[in-house]
């Protein structure tokens, strides 16, 4: 797969794109850094990665773009102002991501954990030990399910835990590597077992970049509409 697609620079980070820049020099305006592995750089950074992984369950993210720049433009991009908007506005503002209003009461819930947490997450880059404390609180958090969990703790906070998707299912299950009966930390363990690295930072780098692209082989190749004969 990295050999067909190349490096894909998840997870997209819009409010640093102005520092990423790609290989051949050109700046990135969309938020991916490909072969860049130290983003997300800042506070929000990290939190911009939490909305989005909230933001895209069930749509695309074409749609959780339009989203992002919504609250952008209506100054809700911190924690702390999404918070304590009102939830009809929070809602409005994050309506073309789909089920408004759940997700503005997710959004909010995961802002006031995010607030209490990110400071000690953003010092634990890579750490087994970290990562086994705060999942399990992550996931008592509103809105929050394991895929959502995991991506938020992978890509905002470099923590060795592999994301499990519908696409990883739809990729791996028809090549008898996956057993549809397995569940999520099933499928989980099998991943991290099989994709661990020497060292934890080239781990979590190449669960990062595995999980992207099995996303990516899955756009292209399940979600690809047939030619017309």
């Amino acid at each position: 797969m990295a050999k067909a697609y190349g490096p894909q620079g998840w997870w997209p980070v819009h409010c640093e794109c102005e520092c990423c820049i790609a290989p051949a020099g050109r700046i990135e305006t969309d938020g991916y850094h490909a072969g860049q592995f130290d983003f997300p750089r800042t506070r929000a950074g990290r939190w911009e990665i939490c909305c989005g992984a909230v933001l895209t369950q069930n749509t695309a993210w074409t749609n959780v773009r339009k989203a992002l720049a919504s609250l952008r433009q209506t100054r809700l991009t911190m924690p702390e102002p999404i918070a304590v908007a009102p939830r009809e506005t929070l809602g409005e503002a994050i309506r073309p991501a789909g089920y408004f209003n759940q997700k503005a009461r997710y959004l909010q819930s995961l802002a006031e954990w995010f607030i209490l947490n990110d400071r000690t997450l953003a010092r634990a880059k890579y750490s087994r030990p970290v990562l086994d404390a705060v999942r399990p609180e992550l996931l008592k958090v509103r809105g929050v399910g394991r895929e959502t969990a995991d991506s938020i703790l992978l890509y905002a906070y470099a923590l060795p835990t592999f994301v499990i998707d519908a696409y990883t299912r739809r990729v791996f299950s028809p090549l008898g590597v996956l057993d549809d009966t397995w569940s999520y930390e099933q499928v989980r363990a099998l991943f991290e077992s099989v994709l661990a690295q020497g060292s934890a930072r080239a781990t979590v780098e190449q669960w990062q970049e595995s999980h992207a692209l099995i996303v990516e082989h899955a756009r292209l190749t399940l979600l690809r509409k047939p030619a017309a004969e």
